[in-house]
């Protein structure tokens, strides 16, 4: 229960800091975005650049970053895959003959490395373009609560 106290806190935080719904919605979908990225070890300097270049509430960000975590890895990054997979070589039917396996870098097993990279930034599009009006939603109303306590508690 110490870690919904702590996110609580963190949003209560970000809206008495003058954050507005819209920006940590955004912050939570590019949080998302980076998630579901195929670039394993780059997600921290995502998460960093994107704080920078679109000005971005850092905890938000984290916070939804880290539901790609050690423990839930190997989900993403099959979920990532396998989409991947099947919109290449299934949907657009594109020969998978040009196609740069593991194999021919590592010399180790027969994945297709552009399915992985094409199936993570797809899903990952979706997935922080679904949760932006979801999210807005929930931050707006947040912050409608945390406006009312902070006014009966004047």
């Amino acid at each position: 229960m110490q870690v919904f106290e702590k996110i609580k806190s963190i949003i209560k935080n970000a809206f008495t800091q003058g954050w507005t719904a819209k920006k940590l919605a955004l912050s939570f979908s590019m949080g998302i975005y980076t998630a579901f990225s195929p670039l394993p070890g780059v997600h921290t300097a995502m998460m960093f650049l994107f704080k920078w270049l679109f000005k971005l509430n850092f905890p938000i960000l984290f916070i939804a970053t880290s539901f790609n975590n050690p423990w839930t890895m190997v989900p993403f990054y099959t979920l990532d895959y396998v989409f991947g997979y099947w919109f290449l070589h299934v949907f657009l039917k594109i020969n998978p003959s040009w196609t740069i396996s593991l194999a021919k870098i590592f010399g180790s097993g027969k994945i297709c490395v552009w399915s992985f990279l094409v199936g993570g930034n797809i899903l990952g599009l979706f997935f922080g373009l679904l949760t932006y009006p979801v999210i807005y939603f929930l931050f707006k109303n947040l912050l409608k609560k945390f406006k009312k306590d902070y006014e009966n508690n004047k």
